[in-house]
């Protein structure tokens, strides 16, 4: 029954359970993953909902508030009959979402999920049900249609911004009673498609996901497969691009500056270079096996963020062979290429592995101590420019102006030192 437009703040639209659905709807993605237990919900979900029982005048045995998105699950289980009615609810992000919940008869992961999708109609709130089978891992559209779970008795209610899914679920004789269950929410859909846009794929919405025994109410969560390879490609990124990279080009920027710090400094810039290089390929290459692994979900900025560091990296890397000696007229050219490359590698660095903890949603700590790490740096950066500035202002007021640059001023106390370390 669909209640009139003019009340839309409580009304119920049943889809009756043995209703053909139009194969004809353009396709969806609709892409309900998870990843390892832990990081923050998701933001969207502003409206905290506690566990109830007693769900739109409905009953319940059992009731739990989900891990994330706010959402919760109430339950009752009948023996006699074999069968589970279900009340799932969660708060819409927008009028213009959609609200998911599904089971996986077979494990707890998006393929093989038989999903029910509940958004906001033109006058009441609509039901549908999907099939994620591994097609769809691989691109192909998920369009609605029947699903093998035998549920009757579905239906949707909307009540503020809450959308709630109710259905009963027939279980097969000597079923087990252990359910895997994933659910999601997303901010937009065509309506006259019944197309829901993909959810978010960073926080809570990647960390939707868990087994749960209807009889106990016991809840477990499994890892990803392939989340410990992300950790290692998260970390071995951070410490070489984000760390190694930095101190390098601040031990060329600045240590060079003092007589005392020859030919050292230059050892010191080509270790960390050389060795922040090597290390970076490792997580390259371990980022690669990864978006093997998983076609489904290509975070392309990230990617292509990381194929742009590695390359102008390697260009930096090359330049330890490439560069031109010293009294070459070129070598001015090749100081301005060098420091441009390398100070925009290290921007690039920063932003993406920023990209990464939003994507491994760790947890607010990781993020916070890569802040520090970021601080220190610029700090130290900031304290040894004035330092340098210094340096050369003294130098310049004991020497005619304009008889030296820059670079050439500051290095002119080690510059036979640097001579012999750079003239090759």
């Amino acid at each position: 029954m669909l209640s009139s437009p003019q009340n839309k703040s409580n009304f119920v639209c049943s889809l009756p359970p043995n209703t053909s659905l139009d194969s004809h709807h353009t396709p969806i993605i609709c892409t309900m993953i998870f990843i390892l237990q832990g990081g923050s919900s998701s933001p969207a979900a502003t409206a905290a909902q506690s566990c109830q029982t007693i769900v739109s005048n409905r009953r319940f045995q059992t009731c739990q508030q989900l891990p994330q998105l706010q959402a919760t699950l109430a339950w009752t289980f009948y023996d006699q009959s074999n069968t589970i009615d279900f009340a799932f609810s969660d708060s819409m992000i927008n009028p213009h979402g959609w609200v998911g919940w599904g089971i996986n008869p077979v494990t707890l992961a998006m393929e093989g999920t038989q999903a029910l999708i509940a958004f906001q109609g033109e006058y009441a709130p609509t039901l549908q049900t999907y099939n994620l089978t591994a097609a769809t891992l691989q691109g192909v559209p998920l369009t609605p249609g029947r699903i093998e779970l035998n549920f009757t008795g579905m239906s949707a209610e909307m009540t503020g911004a809450d959308m709630t899914i109710f259905a009963t679920l027939h279980l097969r004789p000597n079923q087990s009673l252990e359910l895997n269950h994933v659910w999601n929410q997303g901010r937009s859909i065509d309506i006259s498609k019944l197309v829901p846009g993909a959810h978010a794929m960073t926080g809570g919405n990647l960390l939707s996901a868990s087994s749960i025994n209807m009889a106990t109410g016991i809840s477990t969560i499994s890892e990803l497969p392939h989340q410990k390879l992300k950790n290692v490609h998260g970390i071995i990124n951070a410490v070489s691009w984000g760390l190694l990279l930095p101190l390098g080009v601040m031990a060329a920027r600045y240590l060079c500056r003092f007589s005392g710090a020859n030919p050292w400094w230059f050892y010191i810039h080509v270790t960390c270079q050389c060795l922040g290089y090597l290390l970076g390929v490792v997580g390259w290459a371990l980022g690669i096996k990864l978006e093997n692994y998983n076609k489904s979900t290509v975070h392309y900025k990230h990617r292509n963020l990381g194929i742009a560091i590695f390359t102008l990296a390697t260009l930096q890397v090359l330049a330890i062979i490439l560069r031109p000696r010293k009294d070459r007229k070129v070598r001015k050219i090749w100081n301005v290429y060098h420091h441009a490359v390398g100070y925009s590698t290290i921007v690039l660095i920063i932003i993406n592995i920023f990209e990464g903890i939003e994507i491994l949603s760790p947890g607010n700590g990781w993020q916070t101590a890569y802040i520090s790490v970021i601080v220190v740096l610029g700090s130290s950066s900031i304290g040894l420019e004035i330092l340098t500035w210094g340096l050369w202002l003294k130098h310049h007021h004991h020497h005619e102006p304009g008889s030296k640059s820059l670079e050439e001023g500051l290095a002119s106390n080690g510059q036979e030192s640097q001579t012999t370390t750079h003239g090759k």
